[in-house]
């Protein structure tokens, strides 16, 4: 009886210094990540606010963790394409993703069944950014303010259209809430991409788009287009001349696009930590700062506990606000 005691006792043991030394191994392991390569997932194009983003961090990312990051441009569905990829990835820390409202918000009031769960597959390293849009129209279409497109929509209804990056994004949403607090008949006309909703404007293909700023100071100056607002509280630097939707007379028109960065779920504590300190460290950086805000965006940093309720809060929010401008889930 003494002998079986001890021998349970001694198994025992074992198996607790085995579970210590697993434990130490996983936390050695954690400590000494990243060991290579970290990919970014963007799920947009070359030049969208995401991939932009994802650069002007990436390189502070790369030296301060001392390992490549590879940013990855994966566009497609409104982001779909790329965040689900994200999100079956192994959760170790090596594959992240920069969401935005759209993946991880407007989406949720679009899409009947997203292939991927906004809250409950991710989590939260921290926020970058936020940002306002631009309104803008054809120079050759004769409107000139916003209060002259809301009057020809009255007008005309049903003709002016309205180009998107998808139906979940939120060039799309811009233009909703204009749309539905003015009670117009528009046309929305959803494309794969920012740039390519921009280029149906500059083409004559589309009356109104709402892009990131970043992409139209350049169009402007070249004549391509005419901004007629920026969706902000105040006016952006990037278009001084440009009226905020409030001084245009729109208040209820008000849109800012944020992004983020995000791990997989199930990726270790030690692992966010790291990420979190290392995305702080980048957005305190002057040149990082500079990048940032010459695209017309403001760094935003906020610990990964925040990040996560304020993604669940964007997500009720969007669906709601879906909802009530009776965008129909596809």
């Amino acid at each position: 009886m003494k002998y079986s005691n001890k021998r349970t006792a001694l198994k025992t043991l074992a198996l607790m210094a085995s579970a210590l030394v697993l434990g130490n191994g996983a936390a050695l392991a954690e400590a000494a990540y990243p060991q290579r390569s970290i990919v970014v997932i963007v799920p947009q194009s070359p030049g969208s606010v995401a991939d932009i983003m994802a650069r002007a961090v990436s390189a502070s990312l790369s030296t301060t963790l001392g390992q490549t990051v590879v940013v990855d441009n994966r566009a497609g569905a409104s982001g779909i394409i790329g965040a689900q990829s994200a999100a079956r990835a192994a959760p170790d820390g090596y594959t992240l993703f920069i969401g935005s409202v759209s993946t991880h918000g407007l989406l949720s009031g679009t899409e009947k069944k997203l292939p991927y769960d906004p809250v409950k597959d991710f989590r939260g390293v921290s926020q970058i950014n936020d940002s306002p849009l631009a309104l803008v129209v054809h120079p050759d279409s004769g409107l000139k303010t916003l209060k002259q497109v809301v009057e020809r929509a009255r007008q005309q209804p049903g003709v002016l259209s309205y180009a998107s990056a998808g139906n979940g994004s939120g060039s799309r949403f811009t233009v909703e809430l204009l749309r539905v607090q003015e009670g117009l008949d528009m046309l929305h006309v959803p494309y794969r991409s920012p740039v390519e909703a921009v280029n149906a404007v500059v083409a004559g293909q589309a009356t109104l788009a709402s892009p990131s700023l970043p992409s139209v100071p350049e169009l402007i100056k070249a004549n391509r287009l005419t901004a007629l607002a920026v969706t902000g509280k105040t006016r952006s630097p990037l278009l001084p001349d440009v009226p905020t939707t409030t001084e245009a007379g729109y208040p209820g028109v008000q849109f800012t696009s944020w992004t983020g960065l995000f791990a997989p779920a199930g990726t270790p504590d030690a692992v966010i930590q790291k990420l979190n300190k290392t995305v702080e460290i980048a957005l305190k950086d002057p040149a990082v700062i500079d990048y940032i805000e010459k695209s017309g965006a403001t760094p935003v940093r906020q610990s990964p506990a925040a990040f996560d309720k304020f993604v669940k809060s964007e997500v009720d929010k969007w669906v709601k606000a879906a909802r009530d401008a009776g965008v129909s889930a596809q």
